[in-house]
């Protein structure tokens, strides 16, 4: 499923990896008192990675921002993850 992706076929699978690290990060680091990050320094982090992966993961024809837009309307997390489709200019994208 993630292979066929329009956000892995644009290569742009580490910028959602790397956004999901962080948010997981700021969200479960401030429980282990040893991590040295604090709920408000877990809270920035956690923010910091939403608006990295919301802002930075974009279609390369159109620019639109897909998360942003997803973050708008659920319905377009489905074609994100499954289709090889921008779900804004429909250009489909061949596999990396």
């Amino acid at each position: 499923m993630f292979r066929n992706s329009v956000v892995t076929r644009t290569g742009q699978a580490w910028k959602l990896w790397l956004s999901i690290m962080v948010m997981l990060l700021g969200s479960f680091a401030p429980l282990w008192d040893g991590s040295g990050i604090n709920w408000t320094m877990g809270t920035v982090l956690m923010l910091a990675g939403y608006a990295f992966g919301v802002w930075f993961i974009v279609c390369p024809e159109c620019r639109r921002r897909w998360f942003w837009s997803a973050a708008l309307n659920a319905e377009l997390y489905g074609p994100l993850f499954k289709q090889p489709v921008c779900p804004h200019c429909q250009r489909k994208f061949a596999a990396r």
